[in-house]
C-alpha cells in the first residue's frame, strides 16, 4: 500500500503539515504493517508546500507508474498539480516532474492496460471547485506517458467536450474526482470514484461506475446513491471533516475491497460482493 502520510496536522503553520507518499505490506490486504522511511519525499520545487499528496500506481510491464498530487506554496497562492515517478523494483523512484495540466489538477492515474493500443490516462481538473471534472487522456507510447507533451494536456481542456468523462452537475459545491485506479472486469471497467458533492454541505462520498472496455469515457451503469459515505467519528470530523475518498480498489475472490481515507486524517477499508455492487448499478441511459 502507498498512502499519504503527513508530519503533523498544524495546517496553517509553515511546514507544519508536509505531506509524503508512504508505504506499507500486508499479507491479507486487511493488516498492514507501516515502514518507517517513506516512499516518495517533497525534495523538488514543486512540492515546496504541502508536499506530495494521494498516490495512485499502476504497474505497466516492468514498470511502477506512480501518480500523485504535487502542492507547491500555501493558502491561496499554491499550485496543486499532477507529477509522476516511476520505478522497476518499488524501492528506487525516478521523479519525473509535473505532467499534468498547469492549471489546478490532481488525482491521476492510469488504465493497468493499453485500450486500442493507446494508454489511457484519467484525472482531475479544477478539483474541489464546483467545476471540478474527471478527465482523459490518450498516450500513444511509454514515453510519450513519462514526458508527455505540455500541450497534450492543455488540449485535453480546450477540448472539453470531447475528453470529459464525468461532467459537473449545476449548483453543487464540487464535481467528481478520480478515486481508485480502474479494474478490468467480463463486464466492463470497475471504477471506484468521488462523486459530485450534491449534497447541502460539503462532503467527500464514494460511488462506482462500469465503464466501456474499448471506450472507457462511455458510463455503462453507475451507483444511484453512494457507496460510501462520512458516518463514523473519523469520518465526519478531520482534519478535514466529512471526508470517505477512494484512492485504491482491488478484488479479492469475490469481493472488492476499498481503500480510503477517513477525515484526510486515517486509511480505512471497506468491502462488499462484486456481483451484488454491479447489480445494485443503475443502466446509463444515453
Amino acid at each position: 500500500m502507498v498512502y499519504r502520510a503527513t508530519n503533523d496536522i498544524k495546517k496553517d503553520i509553515k511546514d507544519g503539515y508536509m505531506s509524503s507518499i508512504g508505504y506499507a505490506e500486508s499479507n491479507d490486504g486487511i493488516h498492514f504493517k507501516r515502514h518507517q522511511q517513506p516512499l516518495i519525499i517533497a525534495d523538488q520545487d514543486y512540492e515546496s508546500g504541502l508536499g506530495c499528496e494521494d498516490a495512485r500506481v499502476i504497474k505497466i510491464n516492468d514498470t511502477y507508474f506512480l501518480y500523485y498530487t504535487a502542492v507547491q506554496g500555501y493558502g491561496i497562492s499554491k499550485k496543486v498539480r499532477i507529477a509522476l515517478a516511476t520505478s522497476k523494483n518499488f524501492v528506487t523512484w525516478t521523479k519525473h516532474g509535473i505532467i499534468g495540466p498547469s492549471t489546478r489538477s490532481k488525482a491521476a492515474t492510469l488504465f493497468p492496460q493499453k485500450i486500442n493500443d493507446r494508454y489511457v490516462l484519467f484525472y482531475t481538473w479544477m478539483a474541489d471547485t464546483p467545476l471540478s471534472s474527471i478527465m482523459q487522456v490518450q498516450y500513444n507510447s511509454i514515453d510519450e506517458v513519462v514526458h508527455p507533451s505540455k500541450n497534450l494536456m492543455a488540449d485535453s481542456i480546450d477540448h472539453y467536450e470531447d475528453t470529459v468523462v464525468f461532467r459537473p452537475p449545476v449548483n453543487v459545491f464540487r464535481g467528481a474526482e478520480v478515486g481508485a485506479p480502474p479494474i478490468k472486469t467480463k463486464d466492463g471497467w470497475l471504477f471506484v470514484y468521488c462523486n459530485a458533492n450534491v449534497s447541502d454541505h460539503k462532503e467527500w462520498t464514494i460511488s462506482a461506475a462500469l465503464l466501456d472496455l474499448e471506450d472507457p469515457r462511455k458510463i455503462l451503469a453507475h451507483t444511484k446513491e453512494p457507496i460510501l459515505k462520512p458516518e463514523t467519528e473519523l469520518e465526519v470530523t478531520g482534519v478535514v471533516n466529512n471526508v470517505t475518498f477512494p484512492s485504491g480498489a482491488v478484488i479479492v475472490n469475490d469481493e472488492l475491497y476499498v481503500y480510503y481515507g477517513s477525515g484526510d486524517q486515517g486509511c480505512c477499508l471497506a468491502t462488499c460482493k462484486v456481483e451484488e455492487l454491479l447489480a445494485s448499478m443503475t443502466k446509463r441511459t444515453l
